[in-house]
């Protein structure tokens, strides 16, 4: 059986929620006993009716997946989740909730802003979250599997709570029984991000068993175009600009300390046999055969970066999680 809940966390990254501890102090006991929990977060210009929207249809596209995989005999897949609890984030990634308020048609601008409030809402909520899940689950001496999933700047949120725990792992251990496991659908963070002495430098060594799958387009306007541009103030990078995660996959330092990656094409069709054997612990996948060919409709200022919803993308996930 599965279960799904949300988590509303403010720009401070505080949890808006008084009663989540309690929340989560049941899911993780008996008689849930969850196998498997899935920590969902949105991107930038997200309000909390779209973000309900995309996990509602994420999350039950994804199980079916899954749910199709597991009727194989044998199944494609040898370790799909018993059961699963799935937590989806909203944090305010808009500057008004509110669609029509006119404060929106300034939102481009805030770029830099929800840029920081991502790692903020990571930092501190989703943090929080997490350490709320293993207090928990403490007493029981079943495996669990936490898999984050963030999109575009969601991928900040998800990757700064990890960094986060690297840094307070002397107060919160990682128990052996716990493993992890990241999915960065297009991210938009900094090709450099994972490298050591950089935001997210301790992902690779301070967290040994971290898998984490990326995935990349040529199709993505947001960040083959837009990311960019807007960090032309950047005295760091030759002509003043940064490279999205998203855009064109980890620079070479980041492949090397995790010891090497597996890349994947997705195109129509892709299936998760695909990653039978596949044993690094970075992947990377590109989705630009996928979202040449994609018959939904694309946005004329972001192009394919929030074109995740196909069953390639699901089964592309389910293999790297599951195999």
């Amino acid at each position: 059986m599965s279960h799904f809940i949300t988590i509303p966390i403010n720009e401070n990254g505080v949890i808006l929620d008084d009663k989540i501890n309690s929340i989560l102090s049941q899911a993780m006991n008996v008689p849930f006993g969850f196998s498997d929990v899935f920590l969902y977060s949105h991107g930038w210009w997200t309000n909390a009716n779209r973000a309900m929207e995309d996990y509602n249809r994420f999350s039950i596209e994804f199980a079916r997946m899954v749910g199709t995989l597991a009727l194989n005999a044998p199944p494609v897949l040898p370790n799909l989740p018993a059961s699963s609890l799935g937590i989806g984030i909203h944090w305010p990634s808009m500057l008004s909730e509110d669609e029509n308020s006119i404060v929106n048609f300034g939102q481009a601008l805030s770029f830099y802003t929800m840029e920081k409030r991502a790692d903020t809402v990571g930092q501190h909520g989703v943090y929080t979250i997490l350490r709320l899940v293993l207090q928990g689950r403490a007493a029981s001496p079943s495996p669990l599997r936490i898999h984050w999933l963030g999109h575009s700047f969601g991928c900040k949120v998800v990757c700064s709570a990890l960094q986060e725990i690297v840094n307070d792992k002397a107060t919160v251990p990682i128990p052996n029984n716990v493993t992890l496991n990241v999915v960065l659908l297009q991210a938009a963070t900094d090709d450099n991000d994972l490298e050591s002495g950089d935001v997210y430098g301790g992902l690779a060594s301070g967290l040994p068993g971290l898998r984490v799958l990326a995935t990349r387009s040529d199709e993505d306007k947001a960040l083959q175009t837009w990311y960019p541009r807007a960090h032309l103030v950047n005295f760091f990078r030759p002509h003043n600009s940064r490279v999205a995660l998203g855009a064109k996959g980890p620079i070479q330092q980041v492949i090397q300390q995790f010891g090497g990656v597996d890349n994947l094409d997705v195109g129509i069709g892709f299936s998760s046999s695909a990653l039978a054997g596949l044993k690094n612990r970075l992947m990377v996948a590109n989705l630009t055969p996928l979202h040449q060919a994609s018959n939904e409709p694309i946005d004329p200022f972001s192009g394919r970066h929030s074109d995740i919803f196909h069953d390639e993308i699901y089964s592309l996930i389910a293999g790297f999680l599951f195999n």
